[in-house]
């Protein structure tokens, strides 16, 4: 599906397939895999966004979230949830 694709290449897509996909964002976080999910379409939250950092760090992960956010042209609006 079309619109599929589109919601699949949100900036907040390309964090959460950096951190391993939608269930082990959901372990690390410990959030349902259906609120992860929906962070694809809808941005991350500011707050969990911190948490990702964090846990980046504290496990040696070479994850740049900010530099996956701005590598797309995408309306901030898609990149951080408000």
């Amino acid at each position: 599906d079309y619109r599929m694709l589109l919601v699949m290449e949100t900036p907040a897509s390309r964090v959460i397939d950096a951190f391993g996909g939608t269930t082990a964002v959901a372990r690390l976080v410990e959030a349902p895999v259906s609120t992860v999910h929906s962070w694809r379409k809808n941005g991350i939250p500011t707050s969990r966004l911190h948490h990702l950092r964090l846990a980046s760090r504290a496990k040696r992960l070479k994850v740049d979230i900010d530099a996956l956010l701005a590598s797309t042209a995408a309306a901030p609006s898609e990149q951080v949830a408000a």
